[in-house]
């Protein structure tokens, strides 16, 4: 198995992945990293069909 893991350790990381197609994601999981006290306390999951036009993730007018 593997993981991503910043460089630096702080609040402006980001992570950008291309499905390369339109597809449905029905989960996502983080974890901490091993022999570290990182770990992720809060995420915005956002979207895109283009790569420039962002939108926020929304279920039910709560926010992810």
């Amino acid at each position: 198995a593997g993981g991503w893991s910043p460089l630096d350790s702080n609040e402006q990381q980001w992570l950008q992945v291309d499905l390369g197609d339109r597809v449905e994601i029905v989960a996502v999981a983080t974890q901490g990293r091993y022999g570290s006290s990182d770990w992720v306390t809060s995420y915005t999951l956002m979207f895109s069909d283009t790569g420039r036009n962002w939108k926020q993730y929304r279920q039910d007018d709560t926010v992810w």
